[in-house]
């Protein structure tokens, strides 16, 4: 019985590129070095590594270039070379992107097609059919299958379910005028829907949860029955999406759709246990926060809005209690993000960030870009010195939070009052010199240049209206990862001041409470123990290295007093 050929390795890639001779030395070089570095990239001897192309382009799609010192050029050179030096050793044949031509067929259809969105992004499309004779008219879900793997044992994109998605609707988009001949295609979902769409339940429960959200923020307070404290449109938001949750994981347990007429039929202790018994088992039986959260929210509503009875009041309370309780500290999401930091390197890059995008700016013609690239330097630049919630850093006001002082020794201050604080704490901090400079420079110069007037806001569109909050984020997280080589959200410059401050002083969690406006030391403490004991572990080995270093030369000094006794009995 013969055994199964041994896969291709990197190594055979290696060896297989040094015999060709039909290589220049110029060119096997490039190819070798690109094909060591995705071995070093990868982490692995190149003898560990088969020549996988799916696994392989999975892998690097989560390498940062910038964390690893490489420009996005040089990343994209190194995997070109590296695709072609998989065809070039022989060990697999790869598609080479760009070389086959378009048949006439689709040389016709191109010429047809209106706007430069189709052309590139059927591009690919086109010249796989045409190598394969296809034409347009036969292109279905098979051919889009087929392309697919192709792409993925043959390249190395780094994303092959969104590029899946991309070409399936863009052809649609052609396919949708009946004069090209064209045939619509699934586009593929690669993510199923997390909760259930409002328009399969019942009109009633929808006015229900309408009539409940409307009196959770109080829209009338001189109702009789109106709350006594509305909810911000935060915390509607998150009771709208934990209704939903709830819901959703009731129609999963087995409930009809029809069957859920109100927020009533939420809170019966039969369906609530359904909910909290479907969504433990959707995280494994662990604790989690949002589940917790969500089966707090189903009891106030029980309360407030369906007032059932005392007895099934302590029933929903005692069915909660069985569910496991989430430790206060760190999550792991927030740990890996804090390991970055680690590398004191990487902070440096961090903090030198905000300076390197304003000067950039400074140099380009005021647009858009200049605008956003200005607005990223300012807000990661308050992060760094002011972590403040993502509500309120985007939210900041010129004369209302931000009161700049242009003196030589003048102080300008960030202000938040406290009903514009999550906790209700107000907050203060002085502005570092250079962030007052770069806002004084970008209310009065820049920003009108694009905007045509002086901001009031910080974060606003290029026709002067504010920036959403979810906008703002996705900014500074994008271009944190490609400029810095660094994974951060907004929020989690929070838990890196918290770090930043225990590093340097183990203990001081007083001090850390007092800068992130926390309302009590058990928040602090909770949150950020793991980190402090980190510190103190590292204290005891500095200890332990002491007691090393000054017992070593005692031992040391011992020896040569003893050496010439020993030499003479020898002699």
């Amino acid at each position: 019985m013969r055994r199964p050929a041994a896969p291709v390795t990197l190594a055979a890639v290696l060896a297989a590129l040094e015999r060709n001779r039909k290589l220049t030395a110029t060119r096997r070089r490039d190819l070798v070095s690109a094909v060591k570095r995705v071995a070093a990239l990868l982490g692995f001897e190149p003898a560990a590594i088969p020549l996988d192309m799916g696994t392989i382009s999975g892998k690097l799609a989560a390498v940062n270039p910038v964390a690893v010192g490489l420009t996005t050029k040089s990343f994209a050179n190194i995997r070109s070379n590296f695709v072609a030096a998989a065809k070039a050793s022989g060990a697999m044949k790869v598609q080479a992107k760009g070389k086959s031509p378009l048949s006439p067929v689709w040389v016709d259809l191109f010429a047809r097609l209106s706007g430069r969105r189709a052309h590139i992004g059927l591009s690919r499309l086109a010249r796989f059919a045409s190598a394969r004779g296809l034409a347009p008219e036969d292109i279905n879900d098979e051919v889009m299958d087929d392309l697919m793997a192709a792409v993925r044992d043959g390249s190395l994109c780094p994303r092959p379910t969104v590029l899946h998605r991309r070409v399936t609707q863009i052809w649609n988009e052609a396919a949708r005028d009946r004069r090209l001949g064209l045939r619509l295609v699934t586009v593929p979902l690669y993510r199923a829907p997390k909760r259930i769409d409002w328009a399969r339940l019942p009109k009633a429960f929808r006015q229900d949860l309408d009539a409940h959200l409307s009196w959770c923020s109080a829209s009338d307070p001189f109702a009789a029955d109106a709350r006594l404290r509305a909810l911000a449109p935060r915390s509607l938001r998150l009771r709208r999406d934990q209704i939903q949750a709830a819901v959703t994981a009731l129609i999963q347990s087995g409930i009809k759709p029809s069957a859920i007429r109100s927020l009533a039929d939420l809170v019966s202790p039969d369906h609530f246990k359904r909910i909290l018994r479907t969504r433990l088992e959707s995280v494994g039986g662990e604790e989690n926060t949002f589940n917790l959260a969500l089966g707090h929210a189903l009891i106030q509503i029980a309360h407030e809005w369906v007032k059932v009875d005392p007895q099934v009041f302590a029933e929903l309370k005692r069915l909660l209690g069985k569910m496991p309780v989430a430790v206060m500290a760190l999550t792991d999401k927030n740990k890996r993000a804090m390991r970055q930091f680690d590398d004191p390197a990487v902070l440096r890059r961090l903090y030198s960030l905000p300076e390197r995008l304003w000067a950039e700016a400074r140099r380009g013609n005021p647009n858009h870009l200049i605008l956003a690239r200005m607005q990223v330097a300012i807000a990661v630049a308050i992060l760094c010195y002011m972590p403040l919630r993502m509500q309120n850093l985007a939210a900041l006001e010129f004369d209302k939070h931000l009161f700049m002082r242009e003196g030589a020794r003048a102080i300008s201050t960030l202000e938040l009052p406290a009903g514009e604080v999550k906790n209700g704490t107000e907050q203060a901090f002085d502005i570092p010199p250079f962030v007052a400079k770069m806002l004084v420079e970008y209310r009065e110069r820049f920003a009108p240049k694009v905007t045509g007037r002086r901001p009031t806001r910080v974060f606003v569109n290029v026709d002067g209206t504010p920036k959403n909050q979810a906008t703002v984020a996705g900014l500074i997280t994008t271009y944190l990862q490609r400029r810095a080589g660094i994974e951060l959200t907004p929020h989690q410059f929070r838990h890196l001041s918290a770090k930043v401050m225990l590093d340097a002083e183990p203990g001081a969690f007083e001090t850390v409470k007092q800068f992130l406006g926390h309302k009590s030391i058990k928040t602090t403490v909770g949150a950020y123990a793991g980190i402090d004991s980190r510190r103190a572990a590292r204290r005891h080995q500095q200890l332990v290295e002491q007691a090393l270093a000054t017992e070593m030369p005692a031992r040391r000094s011992n020896r040569r007093k003893h050496e010439p006794l020993d030499q003479k009995s020898r002699d």
